[in-house]
């Protein structure tokens, strides 16, 4: 037994909560909870006050820490090696638990049960390996004044504690505090800063945090579709963190040079700068307007050789290029709207055959762009029945916090009455104070106004077509390898090269839904190893349909026209499509195309 007036009452409070814990007082072991290096505001702006502080003051002795709320530590900065080494032997380190249950009495934990400022020295520590230290702990003030922002901790060794340890703890916690309710501030100012460099030198400048959109007065004298074009970009850019800039088709036919800057404040993405002005028209129409419709209801022989006799020059080759990528890459388009879709809050409809990743696509892009955000799927079948029940408002209103994603999958197998019910609670979030972002999944190749599903094309923004499975050969081995994974974490399964050229030469006629099916069975058969040939089912080494579909047809035209202007060589065509040799090759042995000289 301890005599009361011998320890503390909050230190005496604190052991015999840590016993209660079931904290072994001869054992440390904090477990790592996980760390990354860009954290919370509050972390960033601890470990850049540590920094200054320490900057000056480099004989200070002592090591500076934030802990959460929860006890884990946070940053951590040191002036001595010596106690640096100390501390990472009893993993006092970044990601690790040092709550009271873990580790028993820390000054972190008596400061966050009392919320006042604690001092701990030596055998005032429960645990018998800290008797060693001396803490100062200091709550971090959160934006009303309470201990909201976690606690800064000064360590050193108890044999050179110091009666300052506690007023230097006191003083960064306020800095700490002070700086995080900064911080959105330098965010802002940053951005602006960089956004108006930009339009000093440019016609067109935009900048965007993810949230916000600035314009400069040359970039709202644009057409109203252009102006909107650039935006997307810009968010899209944001979204992917893919940042390249060069030629963009605008809607109105225009075409634009712009340049992406990202925006980093401490290591962390903030935002990012469009640059841009109207790039040199050729006198030739763009090839994606010359392309339109050619592979609908083509009149006559093609000729190949055409563009051979006129047409030449820098402008008329990239925008060639800019047209063909577009056309033998169509999901990284598709990828990039939904992107841009979702970041400006446009409801919008995803069209595409079943099973080619829409759901998946909107899902991951709605992740990375808002990863806190709250999703509702509905499955429109819901709307069949004879109940009088909605299923959209119930969800919606089921007392926990409001949707962020209204997900509406199967919206073509919709009757005309459930097409009404839903068209009316569709009406029924614009006038919500903060209406979620809908998007819809029609699981045909193309829309059909006349369906039922046709009342409801009003409330989408936008359509964004998502091609299938055999449109996409040079990703089939990256979305076989992460359906393995998926299917079978724990298995050691690999694909072999020769496997994924059979899965390029299959046409998937059931797209991702089939692929699945087929590693499964693979996965059902093949404990480990490397996948091979033989133990893949008979189907999947059955050629393609001998019709093409009309994007294949176009593909295909594109790939033969510029085998003839290259005479052959496939080096020279793969830079007119602006693909790579790999993919050209690819699409040639899947389409069946003879040797061209």
């Amino acid at each position: 037994m301890v005599a009361r007036d011998v320890v503390r009452r909050e230190v005496l409070a604190s052991w015999e909560r840590s016993r209660t814990a079931g904290v072994d007082p001869e054992r440390l072991a904090p477990r790592f909870l996980g760390h990354h290096p860009h954290g919370s505001p509050e972390a960033d702006a601890a470990g850049d006050v540590f920094d200054d502080f320490l900057a000056g003051d480099k004989e200070i002795g002592c090591s500076l820490a934030l802990l959460d709320r929860a006890g884990v530590v946070r940053a951590r900065r040191d002036s001595d090696p010596t106690l640096a080494r100390l501390l990472d032997g009893v993993l006092f380190v970044p990601g690790h638990g040092w709550s009271e249950q873990a580790v028993g009495t820390t000054a972190a934990a008596v400061a966050q049960h009392e919320q006042e400022d604690v001092v701990l020295r030596g055998a005032e520590h429960f645990h018998g390996q800290l008797t060693w230290l001396a803490e100062a702990a200091a709550r971090v003030p959160g934006p009303d004044g309470s201990s909201g922002g976690g606690v800064v901790v000064a360590v050193c060794h108890v044999s050179e504690a110091s009666s300052l340890l506690l007023p230097v703890a006191a003083t960064l916690a306020r800095q700490v505090a002070e700086r995080t309710a900064g911080e959105p501030t330098r965010r802002t100012a940053l951005l602006l800063d960089r956004f108006r460099a930009v339009a000093g030198d440019h016609e067109w400048a935009l900048a965007t945090d993810g949230d916000v959109v600035l314009t400069s007065a040359g970039a709202r004298r644009l057409d109203g579709a252009d102006l909107r074009g650039l935006s997307d970009r810009l968010l899209s850019a944001l979204t992917l963190q893919e940042f390249t800039g060069g030629h963009l088709d605008l809607p109105s036919g225009a075409c634009a040079e712009i340049a992406l800057d990202p925006v980093h404040l401490g290591g962390e993405l903030v935002g990012c700068v469009l640059a841009g002005g109207p790039a040199r028209r050729s006198v030739i129409a763009s090839e994606a307007v010359r392309r339109q419709g050619s592979h609908v209801a083509p009149v006559g022989h093609r000729d190949y050789a055409a563009d051979l006799r006129g047409g030449s020059g820098p402008e008329h080759a990239e925008a060639r290029i800019r047209a063909n990528r577009e056309l033998l890459t169509p999901f990284l388009l598709a990828r990039r709207e939904v992107a841009a879709g979702i970041t400006q809050g446009r409801n919008h409809l995803l069209v595409g055959e079943p099973g080619v990743g829409k759901r998946t696509v909107v899902l991951e892009r709605f992740r990375t762009a808002r990863p806190q955000g709250r999703i509702l799927t509905v499955d429109c079948g819901a709307f069949a029945g004879e109940s009088r029940s909605d299923p959209v408002a119930r969800l919606l209103d089921d007392g926990r916090a409001p949707a962020h994603l209204l997900l509406l999958t199967g919206l073509d197998g919709l009757s005309p009455v459930a097409a009404r019910r839903l068209d009316e609670s569709l009406r029924q979030l614009v006038v919500r104070p903060s209406p979620p972002l809908v998007v819809g999944c029609v699981d045909t190749p193309a829309l059909d106004a006349t369906r039922p599903y046709g009342l409801l094309l009003r409330h989408f923004h936008e359509t964004i077509r998502v091609p299938a499975l055999r449109y996409r050969v040079d990703e089939i081995g990256d979305i076989a390898w992460a359906v393995l994974r998926r299917i079978g974490p724990r298995r050691s399964l690999r694909l072999s090269l020769q496997v994924v050229r059979v899965l390029e030469g299959y046409a998937w006629p059931g797209n991702i839904s089939e692929l699945e099916d087929v590693l499964r069975y693979v996965v059902a058969r093949k404990p480990l190893g490397e996948i091979r040939p033989p133990d893949l089912p008979s189907l999947c080494f059955t050629g393609r349909a001998g019709r093409m579909s009309m994007l294949e047809s176009a593909q295909c035209d594109a790939i033969i026209q510029a085998l003839y202007e290259s005479r052959g060589n496939r080096y020279k065509a793969a830079a007119m499509l602006g693909i790579a040799r790999s993919s050209l090759y690819r699409k040639i042995d899947a389409f069946g195309i003879s040797y061209i000289a």
